[in-house]
């Protein structure tokens, strides 16, 4: 009896240095594989799973002061984030004659570097998927540009991985789908948080830099134009570890909302992250933006 408790022990134990072999070999999950989430913001014609809940980025609309023929813009928001090695950005366009707009829009971007790829259909709508490949002083990057108008809406998606052919593109745009009647709005996403003075570095302390693949302007309005403020404002900024823009502060500042308005395009910038011995960290950034009458 005694012999057969310690064989059985020894079984048990067998049994768990097997079970623990097993689970190191599999390893830990990835980092935020868990993260994907919904997204159905509303008024927008799309639903869509994403890695990291976006910043939101709202302009001004109406007519087009610089081109009056443009169709007009009745919504215009930008919808963008970081997560799993994967920048997306998804800009809105809302008119009451989407395809015009699109005709006119096409003409306006000047996407003259980029390669067709592929069609995709889904819900009745086929969108055009493009690749362009870019490569900066801080990293080499792909960039996919996907095209689609719905009943309402002009959209553009750019989908930027460091590695060519990232499936976590795939898994982005398998989950694209028309929006339904019972899908419930995601609230928009508040400011980032900020982070600890001491957790960001120097460039001269990171292995690789952070690296910007989309950076939009500031928004200058035509009543502002009139009140003959130019001028540079001047952000110190960190690019945190999990891609986003945080603790944000003027160095340099001009009046009438035009920091405020510097500041909102510094949130919204969409970056790769810069790494020390092969890890995120988050880097402090100096930002200048230009305010000019022509």
């Amino acid at each position: 009896m005694k012999r057969f408790t310690i064989v059985r022990a020894a079984s048990l134990c067998v049994l768990a240095l097997l079970l623990f072999s097993q689970m190191e070999l599999a390893g830990p999950r990835p980092a935020g594989q868990d993260n994907w989430t919904q997204l159905v913001p509303e008024g927008e014609d799309f639903a869509a799973m994403i890695p990291a809940k976006p910043t939101v980025r709202s302009w001004p609309v109406g007519r087009s002061t610089f081109a009056p023929q443009l169709e007009q813009i009745l919504d215009h928001h930008d919808y963008g984030g970081y997560g799993d090695g994967l920048i997306f950005v998804i800009e809105s366009y809302k008119a009451e004659r989407p395809q015009r707009l699109w005709n006119q829009l096409l003409k306006l971007r000047g996407d003259q570097d980029i390669v067709f790829e592929r069609e995709i259909a889904f819900d009745g709508v086929v969108a055009k998927q493009y690749r362009s490949t870019y490569s900066t002083q801080y990293a080499q990057y792909t960039r996919r540009i996907v095209r689609f108008v719905t009943n309402e809406h002009v959209y553009f998606l750019t989908l930027a991985t460091r590695e060519p052919a990232d499936p976590v593109v795939d898994r982005f745009l398998s989950s694209f789908r028309l929006r339904q009647p019972q899908d419930q709005f995601t609230p928009e996403t508040t400011r980032a948080e900020a982070i600890g003075s001491s957790e960001a570095f120097n460039g001269r302390e990171v292995t690789r830099k952070a690296a910007v693949a989309w950076k939009r302007e500031p928004t200058y309005a035509a009543v502002l134009r009139s009140h003959q403020v130019v001028g540079t404002v001047v952000l110190r900024a960190v690019f945190a570890a999990d891609g986003y823009v945080r603790n944000i502060t003027a160095t340099k500042e001009l009046k009438d909302g035009l920091t405020e308005a510097a500041i909102t395009a510094a949130r919204n910038i969409r970056f790769f992250p810069a790494e020390k011995d092969g890890k995120p960290v988050s880097q402090w950034l100096m930002l200048e933006y230009n305010f000019n009458l022509y």
